[in-house]
């Protein structure tokens, strides 16, 4: 049995709803965003060019926003698999396509630390946003930051993810075991790749747990 590896994507995965839409509806001046969202769900508009045009539409402070995020909690369920990886030397990154000072702060207001982030930049300028895309990759136009590229350090492992949206295909079809529920869960469906579903965290820690008794009877079988 390969180690495990953990990958969570951020939005509607760990924390309860999707936390960039929620933004984009708040913070916008106007509709235009509905537009952008359905073309890129159309596929008319890759992922990168639609959230480029949402958070550039946005007006907010960064002081305002961040108060926003105070309100973001996550599923509980997360803290106490972060317990379970760390006791067995175990990782877990978070791979998403939401943007990193929003995901830092939210996990610090929910006193979660210690576990790395991959996402896409954010910069502010008085109450105008700009949106950063360090782990663009054309190759994966789903998606403004190539999640199935962070997989490449856990080719060794097993690699476990958990999803809900289509930027997390790509990452999914490489991953060896998925949780997965929403747009992805379809989309998975939709191509007869093998998922397990859920809706909040418990079946994964369900999951988790069960491996511990795979461990004791290889090792008793040793």
């Amino acid at each position: 049995m390969r180690k495990p590896a953990l990958v969570f994507d951020f939005d509607n995965t760990i924390t309860v709803g999707d936390v960039v839409d929620e933004i984009v509806e708040k913070f916008s001046p106007n509709t235009d965003w509905h537009e952008w969202e359905r073309a890129w769900m159309e596929g008319r508009l890759g992922a990168i060019e639609c959230l480029s045009l949402q958070i550039g539409n946005l007006r907010v402070s960064r002081a305002e926003l961040l108060e926003y995020l105070s309100s973001v909690r996550i599923d509980p369920a997360f803290a106490i698999i972060l317990d379970w990886a760390r006791a067995r030397q175990i990782e877990v990154v978070i791979v998403s396509d939401s943007f990193l000072p929003l995901i830092l702060r939210i996990l610090e207001n929910n006193a979660i630390d210690g576990v790395p982030v991959f996402a896409n930049g954010l910069e502010f300028s008085g109450e105008q946003l700009r949106a950063k895309f360090p782990f663009h990759d054309p190759a994966f136009p789903r998606s403004a930051n190539s999640k199935a590229g962070h997989l490449a350090p856990y080719r060794d492992h097993t690699i476990i993810f958990v999803g809900d949206g289509r930027s997390d295909l790509d990452a999914a079809l490489a991953s060896d075991i998925v949780f997965a529920k929403d747009a992805l869960a379809t989309d998975l469906a939709a191509r007869s790749v093998a998922f397990r579903p859920f809706v909040t965290l418990d079946p994964i820690l369900e999951y988790l747990e069960t491996l511990d008794h795979e461990y004791v009877q290889i090792q008793a079988a040793q």
